[in-house]
């Protein structure tokens, strides 16, 4: 999947079909497990207990592949974590501005597909080609999931007028030192790195009660998600999504098997031509087009839709895994409160 991850855990995006897997996760669309039933439906559609196909129930789901209420709850925690850290960081001596509360908005698809993202980053390739950088992962933010909330240039703004000296002290309060980093392995392929001391570290042991507990809550249900993606690229609903985008891109001057390899291929580029203005140009041309006609034929919807159908096929360990996670998830959110 053509997605890059930071070290602490944000995704930026390189294709429209690349969400839900690890750290490439699919986001929120406004579809439901096809299921599900009868079943009793909430506020958002979706079914309140648990559906039909898969066992699992709406939080469950929402949390594996951050649907229904996932992105307003990831906002909330975020808020949260950012004001813990700010008050840690005023005992320590050090300024750090809050993140705002920023709900999402506009309808799932939309948020997903974001053309006013895609219209200036395209698929965030060029920035990182010509940085280093993720377009979506701030320094000193308190590094939410998803999205483009979190940017924190002030509080960079304020380490970077420092001396060497008290920069450091403060990357120290905020995230400890090199030696102070936790490592968790989920699956096979996937390691993440995440202070255990300093002042992120201490918020997130206020919401989550443990470390361990905010690392398994955060990521394996990303993991698990990620299982589900070879099963989905195989089913004949995908695959015939996947034939209506080809001849969406072809009207469009271009020519891809899938957004996956228009973004594979742009990076080859990238690392062949550096980071050029046109190739920076065609970066985004290419990424629109992908937008829009992933817009058009409502496909993030339709992948949700099959994660959804196919979550069934989890292990009943993987099961039981998602739900302790969804209670963990759960139990922050209460300590969270509601946002300022």
């Amino acid at each position: 999947m053509a997605h890059g991850v930071t070290a602490h855990g944000r995704a930026f995006r390189t294709s429209v079909l690349s969400w839900g897997a690890a750290a490439l996760v699919l986001a929120s669309a406004a579809c439901t497990s096809s299921g599900d039933g009868g079943a009793n439906r909430g506020a958002n559609g979706e079914a309140n207990g648990p559906t039909a196909a898969s066992g699992l129930t709406a939080a469950e789901l929402d949390l594996l592949t951050r649907s229904g209420n996932h992105p307003r709850d990831d906002a909330v925690l975020h808020h949260a974590e950012t004001r813990l850290i700010a008050a840690c960081m005023t005992e320590r001596g050090f300024r750090y501005e809050v993140d705002a509360f920023v709900p999402p908005s506009g309808s799932p698809q939309e948020r997903q597909v974001n053309l006013e993202e895609r219209r200036t980053e395209g698929y965030g390739l060029h920035r990182l080609y010509a940085t280093g950088k993720d377009p979506a992962s701030p320094a000193l933010s308190a590094s939410p999931e998803n999205g483009n909330r979190g940017k924190s240039p002030t509080n960079d703004q304020y380490v970077a007028r420092l001396s060497t000296e008290k920069a450091a002290a403060y990357m120290h309060a905020l995230r400890g030192g090199k030696t102070d980093l936790r490592a968790m392995r989920f699956g096979r392929e996937r390691t993440i790195t995440f202070p255990e001391v300093g002042c992120e570290a201490e918020s997130r042991k206020r919401l989550f009660g443990e470390l361990d507990d905010w690392a398994v809550a955060t990521y394996l249900p990303q993991n698990l998600n990620s299982s589900l993606t070879d099963v989905v690229t195989a089913d004949a609903e995908y695959t015939a999504a996947m034939r209506d985008w080809r001849k969406c891109m072809v009207g469009k001057g271009h020519r891809y098997r899938t957004p996956d390899e228009a973004a594979e291929r742009l990076k080859a580029e990238y690392r062949k031509q550096g980071a050029t203005e046109g190739l920076r140009r065609r970066e985004i041309d290419v990424a629109v087009a992908d937008g829009t006609c992933a817009a058009r034929l409502r496909i993030p919807s339709v992948v949700l839709s099959l994660r959804k159908r196919y979550a069934h096929s989890l292990p009943e360990a993987d099961r039981s895994r998602l739900r302790q996670a969804t209670e963990i998830w759960t139990r922050a959110l209460d300590r969270a409160g509601t946002p300022d």
